[in-house]
């Protein structure tokens, strides 16, 4: 995706938060999907609606949302019931000492989908880091006289923001913004209207939202700083109203997207993909709501994975590679379970596929310390994790093999200091006669565990090839290496 497809993505997102009739504005939004043809939410600030809730409920005012398609025609949507509005939990107006300090400044208005709505593309909410630009529009006071002017709209008064995200601060983004050569305006009069806009950075892997624009950060002396509201808190406010994001309804858009992986020499690499994907989309019926379970993990991710394009495209590469070349029937792909190259006498393994922002070394370690391996614990012994991750991120390209990961057990096992506590947390992986054995015992067992761990990068290595034997050539020499010790 290119810069100006991206700009006008995001400025089909905005949406301008203003009083029915008189047009006078509040501050700016973003427009958020959360289910196609269903549910539809404003994102924005909380200072920007919360005075407003209390006038709408007494019939004294009325919101106007001004939105629109990606014709660039207007749409208004008028808000007069204040339980459309949700404001997050923990949002405080002001503090002991009545000044306002906007933290989790976050709230959603719940509004009804429109037809043209259908058109429009999703995007991912990631939490904000450190050195990543952003640019979002929004609705400055300073230009919301541009809509009285002849042949002008509501839309006149729209401006792209730009700047960097400095650092991440409970929950908070520190953003330093760009303002125009020789202004003079004060940064309190800038920041007027933009608050509640969505800040968005252009990733390899799509569009991702870090955050919206909260208030000015630090006295007049600390320059044009800002604070935003990290996206991480979308989830919480989200899960506060009551709204059940739903998994896509198809997997045909991850198709597309990683159809478009391909580079294009390799086009019988293309059509051996669509071919796959077909009978697993329309023969098949495959559909995401199969693997609804897996977006529930309890491992770390910046997103909701139930709107994350990765984790779906990561989904669908292991779907079609446990298919078309394991041989996996379809009744068993939800936990699917691997028989081994033959040079490993025949045995089985169990794959799990992981959609995480732990580093893959780690992975071992949480799941333990977690319990994951206890009694009653997700995991066992005897397998393999397909850990998910977008291009460019350290586990994209991982490969862990059965040997490395018995000596991170082995080292998970040195730092224990109670055997009792050890063993139970371990008990997945250790026999019975080991589970109330002494340390070295159980150290032992760690020691020889049969588990390997790769990223889903590999999987385009297979998938990348020309037929469908040679994807299995190459699955199977991959196997190998991996679970050699």
């Amino acid at each position: 995706m290119g810069n100006s497809e991206f700009l006008e993505r995001i400025q089909q997102y905005a949406v301008r938060i203003g009083k029915k009739g008189d047009e006078e504005l509040y501050g700016s939004g973003t427009l958020f999907l959360v289910s196609n043809r269903k549910k539809v939410c404003i994102l924005t600030a909380a200072h920007v609606v919360y005075p407003l809730i209390e006038k709408i409920e007494k019939k004294e005012l009325e919101i106007c949302l001004t939105c629109k398609d990606n014709k660039n025609n207007s749409h208004y949507i008028i808000v007069d019931n204040p339980r459309c509005i949700g404001i997050h939990s923990q949002y405080k107006e002001s503090n002991n000492n009545g000044e306002n300090e906007f933290f989790n400044d976050l709230a959603l208005i719940d509004i009804p989908w429109k037809s043209w709505m259908d058109d429009m593309k999703g995007f991912q909410f990631v939490s904000g880091k450190s050195g990543v630009e952003i640019k979002g529009y929004g609705f400055p006071l300073s230009l919301n006289e541009e809509r009285e002017k002849k042949q002008a709209n509501l839309f006149s008064g729209m401006e792209c923001l730009s700047g960097m995200i400095e650092f991440e601060n409970i929950g908070r983004l520190a953003v330093k913004y760009d303002v125009h050569a020789g202004s003079d305006i004060e940064r309190e009069c800038i920041m007027e209207g933009y608050s509640g806009t969505g800040l968005f950075s252009l990733e390899e892997y799509g569009i991702c939202y870090r955050g919206l624009v909260s208030c000015s950060r630090g006295d007049r002396a600390a320059g044009y700083t800002m604070w935003a509201t990290d996206a991480g808190k979308i989830t919480e406010l989200i899960t506060e109203n009551d709204i059940e994001i739903e998994c896509p309804e198809s997997f045909e858009l991850y198709r597309k997207l990683v159809a478009d992986e391909f580079p294009e020499y390799k086009k019988n690499s293309k059509r051996n993909w669509n071919r796959m994907t077909n009978e697993l989309i329309k023969n098949q019926k495959i559909t995401p709501k199969d693997f609804e379970g897996q977006t529930k993990s309890a491992f770390l991710c910046e997103g909701e994975r139930k709107l994350c394009a990765e984790f779906w495209k990561g989904k669908l590469k292991e779907l079609v590679v446990m298919y078309g070349i394991q041989e996996i029937v379809c009744e068993e792909l939800i936990e699917p379970i691997m028989q081994l190259p033959s040079v490993f006498g025949g045995k089985t393994v169990n794959l799990k596929f992981l959609c995480t922002e732990y580093k893959a070394e780690c992975i071992l370690g949480k799941m333990i310390a977690d319990g994951q391996f206890a009694k009653d614990g997700e995991y066992r012994n005897n397998m393999i994790l397909l850990v998910n991750s977008p291009k460019g991120h350290d586990n994209h390209m991982v490969m862990i093999p059965r040997a490395d990961c018995r000596g991170i057990m082995a080292n998970i096992a040195d730092a224990s200091t109670c055997t009792e506590e050890l063993s139970e947390l371990a008990e997945n992986i250790l026999d019975e006669e080991q589970k109330s054995a002494e340390f070295d015992i159980i150290k032992g067992a760690m020691e020889k565990c049969n588990i390997a761990a790769f990223g889903s990068g590999r999987l385009m290595d297979v998938l990348k090839k020309d037929t469908v034997e040679k994807m299995k050539s190459k699955w199977n020499e991959f196997l190998v290496e991996l679970w050699e010790v």
